[in-house]
């Protein structure tokens, strides 16, 4: 039987959400990574956790596949192509009905 689907909603408790955002980090890390190796392309990810009872402020982490500074200062002074924010999951969820495919 496959796995169930998780709902895509804020994780109330605090334990379980950290160990999904350390999870879900390595994962995304790791498919910037291969992004980065299968099409020799720049990629930056950014990531700032919320605060949490170990670390009130949140934590700032970033990857990136070459020198993040520079690729910064390129994107500085470009705006680019597409800009995605929460409110487009939809169009990247499996079966979307509106069949806008995002690039």
């Amino acid at each position: 039987m496959p796995p169930a689907r998780v709902k895509i909603e804020r994780i109330s408790t605090d334990r379980t959400r950290q160990n999904t955002f350390h999870k879900r980090k390595l994962g995304l890390i790791k498919k910037a990574i291969e992004l980065t190796i299968l099409c020799d392309c720049d990629c930056a990810v950014l990531l700032r956790t919320g605060p949490t009872e170990m670390n009130k402020e949140g934590t700032l982490l970033a990857y990136c596949s070459t020198d993040l500074v520079s690729l910064l200062r390129e994107f500085g002074g470009h705006r680019p192509m597409n800009i995605y924010t929460n409110d487009d999951y939809t169009r990247f969820a499996k079966g979307n009905a509106g069949g806008d495919e995002p690039d």
